[in-house]
C-alpha cells in the first residue's frame, strides 16, 4: 500500500514538472501566434493604406488632368497663414510663371481696379455664403485683359476657415454675348440701340421711376428736311447725315443718357435722372435742336437739317411705354406742324399746341 502512494505521488510530480516545461512552451508558442498576426495584420493594413494612397494619388492625378483639359484653374487662400495655392491652370489663365510664392498681393495686381473692390470684399468674410462673380484680369505676359467666371466657397477645418474655389475663361463667351446684343439691339447704321431696345428699356425706366416716384423724360425727334436730302444726293448722303445726327447726339447728352434709333429720320432720347422742372428739360431740347441744325459734309455735299422735339414724362403723362412713346409722338406732330424746328411738350390734345415753343438759339 505505502509502495503504491508512493509510485502515485512520484508519477503526479512527473505530470506536473512535464505540465509546467510543455504549458510554457505552449504560452511561448501562443505569444508568437499572436505576433505573428499582429505582423500580418499590420502587414495587410499597409498594403491597404498603400493601395488606397496610390488610388488617391490616381484620381488627384486624375482630377489634375480634367480640370487641365477643361481649363479650370483650382485655388485656396487660407487667411489665417496668409497662404494661396494655385493650380498650374490658374497661373496659365493669369500669364504668370508659376511661383512658390506667389501671393496674395501678387493675384490683386493682376485684376483691374473697377473689379478689386468686389474681390477684397469676397475674401474679407470668412463665412459667408458662397459666390460666383465675374473678373477682369490683365495677363502679366502680354497684357491682355481677360474675363474670368470666378466661384468660390468658405469650408472650415481643423486648421480654420480656409476659401477654395475655381476660375474659367469666359472672355470668347463674353464676347458672343456682346455680338449678339449688337445684332439683335443695335441700329447697324448708327450704333445706336433700336427699338427693340427702347421697348425693354422703356419699360424698365418707368417702373423705377415709379417706385422713386420721379418722372421718366422721354424726347421723340424727327429731322425736319432729310427727305429732301435722300432726294437731292442720295441715300449714301443721308446715311452720312444719319450717322452725324447719332454722333452728335451722344455728345450733347450725359453718358448715361441713351439714345434710340426707331428708323428713318425718327429718334428718342432716355433722360436719367427724374425731371420735374420742365426748365431743364427745355434747355436739353433746346441744345439739341442747335447742334442738330448745323451744316453736315455728306460726302462732299454740306447739307443742312433742323430737329422737331416731342417731350413726354410718366407717369405724368402717361403709365406705360407704349403711351409714353405715343404721347411724345404726338407732342413730336405738334411741334412739326407748328412750323419745324422746335420742342413741344405734351400735355393733351387740347393744351398740346399752346406748350409749343420756338428754340431761340
Amino acid at each position: 500500500m505505502n509502495f503504491l502512494t508512493l509510485t502515485l505521488g512520484r508519477l503526479s510530480d512527473s505530470v506536473r514538472s512535464l505540465w509546467a516545461e510543455q504549458g510554457g512552451l505552449l504560452a511561448v508558442a501562443v505569444l508568437l501566434l499572436l505576433v505573428a498576426c499582429l505582423l500580418l495584420s499590420t502587414l495587410s493594413y499597409r498594403r491597404r493604406l498603400e493601395r488606397g494612397g496610390e488610388a488617391l494619388r490616381l484620381a488627384n492625378r486624375r482630377l489634375s488632368l480634367a480640370t487641365s483639359v477643361a481649363g479650370v484653374g483650382v485655388w485656396e487662400w487660407v487667411p489665417d497663414k496668409s497662404r494661396l495655392d494655385w493650380n498650374p491652370v490658374m497661373f496659365r489663365l493669369h500669364g504668370v510663371v508659376p511661383e512658390k510664392d506667389f501671393s496674395l498681393p501678387d493675384w490683386k495686381a493682376r485684376l483691374l481696379p473697377d473689379d478689386l473692390s468686389a474681390f477684397e470684399a469676397l475674401i474679407a468674410r470668412p463665412g459667408a455664403e458662397g459666390r460666383e462673380l465675374e473678373l477682369r484680369v490683365q495677363r502679366q505676359d502680354d497684357g491682355e485683359v481677360r474675363i474670368l467666371k470666378t466661384s468660390c466657397q468658405w469650408q472650415l477645418c481643423a486648421a480654420g476657415w480656409h476659401l477654395v474655389g475655381s476660375q474659367i475663361d469666359i472672355t470668347e463667351e463674353q464676347g458672343t454675348k456682346r455680338r449678339l446684343f449688337r445684332d439683335v439691339y443695335r441700329d447697324a447704321l448708327t450704333g445706336l440701340q433700336n427699338a427693340r431696345a427702347l421697348n425693354e428699356r422703356l419699360g424698365q425706366q418707368i417702373a423705377r421711376h415709379e417706385r422713386r416716384r420721379g418722372q421718366q423724360a422721354l424726347l421723340f425727334i424727327d429731322l425736319d428736311g432729310f427727305k429732301a436730302v435722300n432726294d437731292t444726293w442720295g441715300h449714301d448722303a443721308g446715311d452720312r447725315l444719319l450717322q452725324g445726327a447719332a454722333n452728335r447726339m451722344r455728345l450733347a447728352l450725359r453718358h448715361e443718357d441713351q439714345v434710340f434709333r426707331l428708323g428713318g429720320d425718327e429718334f428718342v432720347v432716355l433722360l436719367h435722372g427724374a425731371f420735374e422742372d420742365t426748365g431743364i428739360l427745355e434747355r436739353i431740347a433746346g441744345k439739341l435742336i442747335g447742334t442738330l441744325s448745323e451744316p453736315y459734309d455728306c460726302d462732299g455735299h454740306w447739307c443742312r437739317v433742323s430737329a422737331s422735339i416731342g417731350i413726354a414724362r410718366a407717369p405724368g403723362d402717361a403709365q406705360t411705354p407704349e403711351a409714353l412713346l405715343k404721347a411724345a409722338d404726338t407732342a413730336m406732330y405738334q411741334a412739326k406742324t407748328g412750323g419745324k424746328n422746335r420742342f413741344c411738350f405734351y400735355t393733351d390734345a387740347s393744351l398740346c399746341e399752346s406748350e409749343c415753343q420756338k428754340n431761340v438759339s
